[in-house]
């Protein structure tokens, strides 16, 4: 078996598998059986060199970087990280909630105006409604979560389902999503993209939400009509807004978002903690000893 692999996993994953051969770059081996990372190599017209391909595993938890369509035709088995990232993902959702709900932003520009203002006053989390968009392992790590909080959380998943852990009520459809929008206070968007999620939040279901409530994205830039977020944040159609993930990345300088009170923003950085790493190493090493087992590999996307 010979398996292409992340040049930072190769010393690990060669002592740990003597029989299986590794190499560090694609050129190396026309004829792998896997592919772990490199996803640079996962272009159709890389990846037609490699006849005797079975597996790919990517190292982030979204895929619409490549052509998965192209991949499953090809009979490969794809497979994706999303578990290694929830855990930090979920906790930065609540910090952006928490930014907003205490209002974390304005004693910070209080601080550095040194301004002693306490009439600012706030609602607390207890008794608020979340919306999740998507219900996979990162969603469900994020309700997890704020449950402790006391809120109530639903949550929209494209297909019906009666039940989620964690979950208090779940939604589907066209009405489905209408009503998660307007009755929620805090919209988190979870969600793949996709051909069926691409601008899914736009300016009809903007005008839905609730005046003074916000929408964390922490999935991809292309599932929120950008355009049409700003609008809404310009005008104050909604309160708020959390955003990790945006449409053009990086966010260009000239982006109005930037020039927003209303709008807090990462660089795509929600999932980036120390932890990764030893997560991405375990994960590796579990579906290498799936796949040279013909065991049912994680994470099959």
């Amino acid at each position: 078996m010979k398996i292409i692999i992340d040049k930072n996993l190769y010393d690990s994953m060669t002592d740990k598998f003597p029989e299986i051969e590794f190499f560090t770059e694609h050129e190396q081996c026309p004829d792998a059986d896997a592919i772990i990372g490199h996803t640079e190599a996962m272009k159709p017209e890389i990846l037609e060199k490699f006849p005797k391909l079975r597996w790919i595993q990517l190292p982030s938890a979204g895929y619409d970087m490549i052509d998965a369509d192209y991949i499953r035709k090809r009979g490969i088995t794809l497979t994706n990280s999303k578990d290694i990232f929830s855990i930090p993902i979920a906790e930065d959702v609540v910090c952006k909630i928490l930014m907003h709900n205490t209002n974390a932003f304005k004693y910070l520009e209080n601080k550095r105006t040194h301004t002693w203002d306490r009439n600012l006053k706030r609602t607390e989390l207890k008794g608020q409604t979340i919306g999740i968009i998507g219900t996979g392992s990162i969603a469900t790590e994020i309700a997890e979560r704020l449950r402790s909080f006391g809120v109530k959380i639903l949550g929209y998943k494209r297909t019906p389902v009666m039940t989620i852990p964690y979950f208090d009520e779940i939604y589907s459809g066209k009405d489905g999503l209408e009503h998660v929008l307007s009755v929620s206070d805090y919209v988190v968007i979870t969600a793949d993209l996709n051909n069926s999620t691409y601008h899914l939040i736009n300016r009809d279901n903007l005008k839905l939400m609730k005046k003074d409530a916000s929408i964390i994205n922490i999935a991809r830039g292309g599932i929120i009509n950008q355009e049409d977020l700003t609008e809404a944040l310009k005008n104050n159609w909604i309160s708020y807004a959390g955003l990790d993930v945006f449409e053009v990345e990086p966010l260009p300088s000239d982006d109005e978002l930037w020039e927003l009170d209303n709008a807090y923003l990462t660089p795509h950085a929600s999932a980036l903690v120390k932890n990764n790493k030893e997560r991405w190493k375990k994960l590796v090493e579990q579906n290498i000893n799936n796949f040279y087992n013909g065991e049912k590999l994680i994470n099959v996307v």
